[in-house]
């Protein structure tokens, strides 16, 4: 009888622990990480000082879900700050009612620069979410005010008829070789700012033409583990970094960690986030703030 109620007690506590564990990393998933940051830009025109992206990512609306309770927080917060110009790196709409709600809290955002967007792949299908059913040409259709760019660009005036600024998105599928063989050429007069969905790797010659390039797909690992070493990612996909600044020659690369969540609501030491940086000229001795692998 002593051990089998001592199994029972171990059965219990285990229950609760797991419980308990299960309910922080559901409240973790809606403890969104919303902040403003100075961004040094290598090689950034001084007319471009101060101007304002608002960097989303991974929000994955699909079903309704918590995914948009974390979006609709994001969207109060820089309704009342107005950035300049908002860049979505991918996995915004995997269908269903969800991406409806999604478009409707999107366009709440009305940045005088506009919105642009890349597909990810879940805007291609390439998941194993059952629930997604979007494609990407349906979702860029139904995203109206907001620009997906696939291999191109969009030369922009800066804020206070500032010097041009050319927004361009790589596809997914092709991972913007069409920005490479010179289908969508950059005046030598606009300054390049590139997203992207996966984050390129150091030897990615989009880094070569790009000095400041978005990008997300990662979710910072979703789920990290402690270690005595720091926390550590579970799922990482082979890519140096899942989330951060990192400078790579003479580019910054920035991995947002992303709104949603996928299949389970959870996550763990690796909050949400949304960030709006303001951009300056990078300085000799300025320090990234880099993130984690």
């Amino acid at each position: 009888m002593a051990v089998r109620s001592a199994v029972k007690r171990s059965a219990g506590a285990a229950v609760a622990t797991g419980a308990l564990a299960a309910a922080y990393m559901l409240f973790e998933s809606q403890w969104v990480d919303l902040r403003e940051e100075d961004l040094a830009v290598p090689g950034l025109p001084e007319g471009l000082t101060g101007l304002s992206v608002l960097h989303i990512s991974d929000v994955h609306a699909a079903q309704p879900s918590l995914n948009l309770v974390a979006l609709a927080k994001v969207v109060r917060w820089a309704e009342a700050r107005r950035p300049d110009l908002v860049v979505l790196t991918g996995d915004i709409v995997d269908g269903g009612l969800g991406s409806d709600t999604c478009l409707r809290q999107l366009s709440r955002l009305r940045p005088p620069l506009g919105i642009f967007a890349v597909p990810g792949n879940h805007e291609y299908g390439l998941s194993k979410n059952p629930l997604r059913n979007a494609r990407a040409d349906r979702a860029r259709d139904a995203l109206g005010r907001v620009r997906f760019l696939r291999d191109e660009c969009v030369l922009l005036r800066g804020p206070k008829e500032g010097p041009m600024l050319a927004v361009c998105g790589a596809d997914y599928i092709t991972r913007g070789y069409g920005l490479l063989n010179g289908s969508a050429p950059i005046t030598a007069d606009a300054f390049p700012l590139l997203i992207t969905h996966r984050p390129p790797t150091g030897d990615d010659p989009l880094l070569d033409n790009f000095p400041l390039v978005f990008a997300g797909h990662t979710h910072g690992g979703q789920i990290r583990m402690p270690t005595p070493w720091g926390t550590v990612a579970l799922h990482r996909e082979a890519l140096p970094f899942t989330e951060g600044i990192h400078r790579f020659n003479r580019s910054v690369l920035v991995i947002s960690r992303g709104v949603g969540c996928t299949f389970l609501p959870f996550r763990l030491f690796c909050r949400p986030e949304a960030v709006i940086h303001r951009l300056r000229p990078a300085e000799s001795g300025d320090v990234l703030r880099r993130g984690r692998r």
